[in-house]
């Protein structure tokens, strides 16, 4: 990564203090040919300054900025050490008047220009113009004079260098992070979009906000908030590329530069390192807080070809990134495309569907390892459509979960579930429990138990028959929320579920905090069980880590019987997959039990 307080630091100005400062010289010099020393050289060098101020004019004012060229960054320094050699040993300077104080002039402006680090070089080569002043001139180089005009010099380097170091960082730094503020960043954008205006290759924009990071500051506190800032900073740099460039936009964003890629798959990159990196909990004061990051990118010339148009896609596709949940990341999509037109009709139909009651519950039964007896089964949503027929969960969750129709949606499968499995009681079948999903967007509604509550009433179905499964990644978002809400429907006596577990934060420490009855291991380690060594060391450790925290464990996705067999000997209590049973309907169900019960009676 790039440091702005160097690299960027010929960018934060524009040069144009530093072209009028020299137009000083000139001026000096026609003074000094008009009352004392009428020599023809000073007039022409009088001249050659003048010129070589108005080209220094010129570019601050009517072109990119005096420093946009990085390449020609030392040319003033050049020119001007040529020029003040020429004033120094040129003309006879013999009088009453010791020019040697002309040094003095051009250390403050580069030194508030351009930082300490330049004008303590000019000041070096004022040293040498100096001796060869004295050379010329036949005078000696230790007297009094020489040495007030080398204090002058360091005085004048020194305060205009610290008073300049530290008006930029005001100006141009948060001072939480040191990160670039917003002016910075647009500038070196900018910057970056000229140079490469008639290049092919891609600058990539990235909006970085921080998800639920207000509930982190308001509970913990404004200080665990900053420390909180830093950390994600510092987490975020370390993933980074050398030629990006962080920036601190204020509040919980940050923005990223990438301004040399050549395929957008590197800014996804980049992005997905982000995000693994802040799944790892971050100590805050004593306390595991866990933050996630949702992240928008823009690219030019496809998302814009000017600063704002591209900062303002960026922040779009970070919202959209926000509306599927967090810890994502989205490309800048245009609004209206066909993608877009299709995307509002699905969303027309998924409206609809809600209130036609198109949707229905298939069931996916989950047996005890042991004795096989059925012990739960999971209720999973399914687009009956009029026309197109069954469509697939993948094909509307997302979008369900973008518009907020997840909320609706998840309410109509829970009252839909319960009812269910309170006509399976009342017919008689054996206890076993229905497991509902809860979405993202679901378990951060703050009424989620009274909704719960509410459908348990109206359906007449005691809470010790419905299970509540959450993902892993949905459950560490806010550790401090998620324990409260699981807190909250632990005590209406519901049985709650860790799905997909292995694939998120697998923090140990939230197993002891949560209120959690069983943890579903994901398929992707159940697939290669029986064949992956490695697979199998998870497997087996999350069993034992189960069992000693007397947590019930369920193998998802169990195919064949090796994995069955090889589950048994790891004890794992509960099994799920197609070899027991594919996702079916309430009547195919009905047929399924019937047939287990028929199948151990005649045994």
């Amino acid at each position: 990564m790039i440091t702005a307080t160097g690299c960027f630091l010929m960018f934060y100005k524009s040069g144009r203090i530093f072209s009028l400062g020299h137009t000083l010289i000139p001026v000096i010099l026609f003074c000094l040919y008009g009352t004392h020393y009428r020599q023809p050289i000073i007039l022409w060098l009088a001249c050659l300054f003048l010129l070589w101020s108005f080209l220094l004019i010129y570019q601050a004012f009517f072109t990119s900025g005096l420093y946009s060229d990085k390449k020609k960054y030392w040319l003033p320094l050049v020119m001007d050490s040529i020029l003040y050699a020429a004033i120094f040993t040129l003309p006879d300077w013999q009088g009453d008047y010791l020019v040697t104080w002309l040094v003095l002039f051009l250390v403050p402006i580069y030194a508030f220009e351009l930082g300490i680090f330049s004008s303590l070089l000019l000041s070096l080569i004022h040293v040498i113009h100096l001796g060869l002043f004295h050379i010329t001139q036949h005078t000696s180089f230790w007297s009094l004079n020489t040495l007030f005009t080398l204090c002058g010099v360091m005085m004048f380097m020194v305060l205009a260098g610290y008073s300049s170091e530290k008006l930029n960082k005001m100006a141009n730094f948060d001072p939480l992070t040191m990160l670039p503020n917003r002016l910075l960043f647009r500038r070196y954008l900018n910057q970056a979009l000229k140079e490469k205006s008639a290049s092919r290759k891609l600058i990539a924009v990235l909006f970085l906000d921080l998800d639920r990071f207000k509930y982190i500051n308001d509970t913990m506190g404004h200080l665990a908030g900053d420390e909180l800032l830093m950390t994600v900073a510092q987490r975020i740099k370390e993933e980074l590329p050398p030629q990006a460039l962080l920036a601190r936009l204020g509040g919980d964003e940050y923005t990223l530069l990438l301004p040399n890629i050549k395929h957008p798959d590197e800014a996804a990159a980049v992005s997905e390192s982000i995000i693994r990196s802040l799944e790892q909990s971050i100590p805050i004061r004593h306390r595991e807080v866990f933050i996630t990051t949702s992240i928008g990118i823009a690219l030019f010339p496809d998302d814009g070809k000017d600063t704002e148009t591209l900062m303002k896609n960026a922040d779009i596709a970070m919202y959209r990134a926000k509306e599927h949940g967090g810890s994502t990341y989205q490309f800048y999509a245009p609004p209206v495309n066909t993608s877009g037109i299709e995307r509002i009709q699905m969303e027309t139909m998924l409206r609809h569907a809600l209130e036609r009651d198109e949707f229905v519950v298939h069931y996916q039964p989950r047996i005890d390892a042991d004795t096989g007896e059925l012990v739960c089964v999971e209720a999973l949503a399914r687009w009956n459509h009029p026309e197109l027929g069954m469509i697939p969960p993948k094909d509307f969750i997302p979008l369900a979960e973008d518009t907020g129709l997840v909320i609706p949606l998840g309410e109509q499968i829970l009252y839909k579930a319960c009812s269910q499995r309170k006509r399976w009681l009342d017919i008689g079948l054996p206890p076993f429990r229905v497991s509902v999903n809860l979405s993202p967007r679901q378990f951060r509604q703050k009424d989620l138990p009274q909704m719960i509550e509410r459908v348990l009433k109206e359906t007449r179905l005691s809470p010790e028959y419905l299970e509540l499964e959450l993902t892993e990644s949905a459950a560490m978002q806010d550790v401090t929320y998620a324990e409260q809400m699981l807190n909250d429907l632990k005590r209406m006596l519901l049985t709650i579920a860790i799905d997909d577990f292995g694939t998120g934060y697998s923090s140990l420490s939230y197993l002891k905090k949560f209120p959690i009855d069983v943890i579903k291991i994901d398929q992707s380690f159940i697939s290669g069980i029986h064949k992956n060594s490695d697979d199998a060391a998870i497997v087996k450790a999350i069993i034992a880590l189960a069992h000693t925290l007397k947590l019930n464990v369920t193998a998802e996705g169990v195919e064949t019987l090796e994995q069955l067999d090889y589950l048994k000997q790891l004890q794992c209590n509960e099994v799920q997959g197609y070899l027991i049973g594919k996702p079916m309907s309430t009547q195919t169900l009905n047929d399924w039990i019937e047939y287990e019960q028929y199948y151990k009676a005649s045994k």
